[in-house]
């Protein structure tokens, strides 16, 4: 390219183009852009510049899996039995740009190497894919169309904003999109976590919605996941003053209600429905909210509990490995196996239909009647923008099969 930003094509007698072996790998950006000789060439009597960036960055990124088979090996960047023993990656899981870009690259890659290849032979890098949704927010703009983040806008009544710096200035508020630094409507995970903790966060992420659907960020999704973390340390803490108490007897229920709830996490687990986990939480807490009313010890309260949390540690690790070090049970801890004989009735996904058209599913115990599973609906917030301010008129409820949520626009 020549300092007019005209496009000059390589004669035919200088290709290929061979890049320096004296290259200077300790300069930071591109190595590229700091070889002069390199980079500064003439063309037919014009002093043009190469261009320097040679790959994409998903071209880059592309056989990394393979990489990590053999990530101490100095020699070579990966083994092959290494491959033979790691490959093909079980599971894949991204975004929808990586399930277009990444996924076809890697697939490319990996097939190129293995083509005429005694040594690697395997034709698909991944076994199965699942597509995860983005993160959206709303968009800001100036007067003058220029983007705006969420930390130069202030609203007083959620309807109208204007720029912090100058209250006087509307802010033009645009659709919500997937969170962009050219739109700059991201969030600095780092100051979430600074304001509400690193559980919280996590927690507000797997409970906004399935994990294929996209995720709209909300200050008040954030504050209620908050509140719910403090709200079950206070539960935990009661639970372990009554366990300093003699114990009782065993208690039935407690049984029942701790394995059912693991069987729902663990099908939930299984399909990605980390939304259904987090809602099973809420009737955890509300469960043994009613449980330590009446102050007793049972003899089966402690490995119950301790069950729970163990179950619940990979969502909100932090607070559960607090919990469990009270516990004095932080060593050895393994996932509980469900005592078959306390599940009743199987699980059941059910369909959620608005006026008839799918916008999600609920996993239920066989049986649930209609009253149960809308209120569910409700606490999970499974279609809540779907519904919105309308008004239900009926609901039409095949039971084990699907509901359908009758609403007047």
């Amino acid at each position: 390219m020549t300092k007019k930003n005209e496009i000059v094509k390589i004669p035919d007698s200088d290709l290929p183009v061979q890049l320096p072996k004296d290259i200077d790998l300790n300069t930071t950006g591109n190595p590229l852009d700091a070889h002069e000789e390199w980079k500064n060439i003439t063309i037919n009597g014009k002093k043009c510049t190469r261009e320097t960036d040679t790959l994409d960055t998903f071209v880059d990124s592309s056989w990394y899996f393979l990489r990590f088979c053999s990530s101490n090996n100095e020699i070579y960047p990966f083994d092959k039995n290494d491959i033979k023993y790691w490959m093909p990656v079980d599971q894949y899981i991204g975004g929808v740009e990586h399930a277009i870009l990444h996924l076809l690259y890697s697939r490319f890659f990996t097939r190129a190497i293995a083509l005429n290849n005694d040594k690697i032979n395997i034709n698909e890098p991944f076994e199965g894919l699942f597509t995860q949704g983005m993160v959206c927010h709303e968009t800001y703009k100036d007067k003058n169309n220029n983007w705006l983040s969420p930390e130069e806008v202030i609203s007083e009544d959620g309807k109208n904003f204007f720029i912090k710096s100058n209250k006087r200035e509307s802010v033009i508020v645009g659709p919500s999109e997937s969170m962009s630094k050219s739109k700059k409507n991201t969030i600095d995970p780092e100051k979430m976590i600074e304001t509400y903790g690193a559980d919280a966060v996590r927690l507000f992420i797997l409970s906004d919605s399935p994990p294929e659907k996209d995720i709209q960020w909300s200050e008040s999704g954030m504050s209620s996941a908050y509140k719910f973390i403090q709200k079950f340390w206070s539960l935990s803490e009661k639970i372990l003053k009554i366990l300093e108490n003699k114990q009782t007897s065993i208690n039935s229920e407690i049984e029942i209600f701790t394995n059912q709830s693991i069987h729902r996490i663990n099908i939930a687990l299984d399909k990605f429905r980390y939304n259904v986990i987090v809602a099973v939480f809420h009737e955890v807490y509300n469960f043994y909210s009613k449980i330590i009313n009446k102050e007793e010890n049972y003899k089966n309260l402690e490995d119950n509990f301790l069950k729970i949390l163990i179950v619940m540690s990979p969502m909100i690790p932090h607070i559960t490995n607090e919990l469990l070090a009270k516990i004095n049970k932080i060593n050895k801890l393994v996932w509980p196996v469900v005592k078959k004989e306390t599940i009743e009735t199987d699980e059941k996904i059910i369909v959620i239909q608005i006026n008839g058209k799918k916008r999600n599913t609920i996993s239920v115990l066989r049986g649930e009647n209609e009253k149960n599973l809308i209120k569910k609906i409700k606490e999970m917030k499974l279609v809540e923008k779907y519904i919105k301010d309308n008004e239900i008129i009926k609901t039409i409820y095949v039971q084990d099969k699907l509901i359908n949520i009758i609403v007047k626009k």
